[in-house]
């Protein structure tokens, strides 16, 4: 049988302007602003809000929207500007309709989605030359609901100049409390300890990790397959990810920080983790012409006293 997928839904919405919204039969569902380019809904086929979105978001423009998928490009936790984490979360993108097919994988039938492109920045972004870019977006709902977020970047400076750039799917998972949830498939890797001053190097330890303060962390060159675990309503999420978003970011700002962020309330750092494939261990250069492609892929695991919890071989 032909499943038909209904085309995306376009919504004028009070905050955050336009945004479109792709349905799955099944239930499934994602909503993308154009600000930011921004996801900021994947619900589940019950209609399960699986994203954190904060209550206190500002939604004005020039603002970044606290929650969702926001993208980093080209900065990630840059301290020495207001834009530290980029321009491309608080800038305006449009439908793209001249994406070539060769440029990213061909979609089945059963597939919801859409394509984005941005391809401006500020006149006075510091520290990264006023360079021509695309980068595009390609976000896509599966027919059980796995969400795909396709990014590609290309240098079309004419001046004959290189760049170089970070990247990071910056996703804010929803969780039921922090203290019931680990992340897995981290063990024993190099990280950057954003909390410190140089961003110290150090190793982690070998069970999965539990969030009991600020924490912030960079995990250098990790595994395609990172799982967060919310053992009090029994889900796993797992991000599925490509060689060539070889990091993972794992954040959460704890009760001080929550309380001296403006578009936080001063208890949400319990129902939130932010768990991002990303570029941050070093920078990608593309000379003019050249491509980066970055993909991951979200998938969810609600599971019961009856599963063996959680054998990533019986979720994927």
């Amino acid at each position: 049988m032909v499943v038909v997928v209904p085309p995306p839904q376009f919504n004028n919405r009070e905050l955050g302007g336009p945004s479109f919204t792709l349905n799955q039969p099944g239930g499934y569902s994602a909503e993308i602003l154009l600000y930011g380019g921004q996801v900021i809904s994947w619900k589940n086929a019950r209609g399960e809000e699986l994203l954190f979105v904060s209550e206190h978001a500002d939604y004005e423009h020039p603002h970044p929207l606290r929650g969702g998928i926001p993208i980093c490009f080209p900065k990630f936790f840059d301290y020495g500007c207001v834009e530290g984490n980029g321009f491309a979360r608080t800038r305006d993108w449009v439908i793209d309709a001249e994406l070539e097919d060769s440029d990213l994988p061909l979609l089945t039938a059963d597939n919801a989605f859409i394509d984005l492109i941005l391809n401006h920045m500020p006149d006075n972004f510091p520290n990264w030359r006023r360079h021509r870019f695309e980068l595009r977006l390609r976000v896509i709902l599966g027919p059980t609901g796995d969400l795909t977020m396709i990014s590609r970047v290309k240098n079309v400076n004419t001046n004959g100049r290189a760049f170089s750039f970070n990247f990071s799917f910056h996703t804010y998972f929803s969780v039921s409390n922090i203290n019931a949830t680990q992340v897995d498939g981290l063990q024993s890797l190099v990280y950057l300890d954003y909390m410190t001053r140089n961003h110290r190097r150090c190793i982690e330890g070998d069970y999965p990790i539990t969030i009991e303060n600020e924490f912030d962390r960079g995990y250098l060159n990790a595994p395609n397959e990172i799982f967060v675990v919310d053992h009090e309503i029994r889900r796993t999420f797992t991000i599925h990810k490509d060689d060539r978003l070889p990091d993972i970011v794992v954040w959460n700002p704890w009760a001080i920080e929550a309380r001296d962020t403006t578009d936080m309330g001063d208890e949400e750092y319990r129902k939130f983790i932010c768990v991002e494939a990303a570029v941050v261990g070093s920078e990608i250069t593309l000379c003019p012409g050249e491509k980066w492609t970055g993909t991951q892929r979200l998938s969810v695991h609600d599971w019961t006293d009856s599963d063996v919890l959680p054998d990533p071989g019986n979720i994927l």
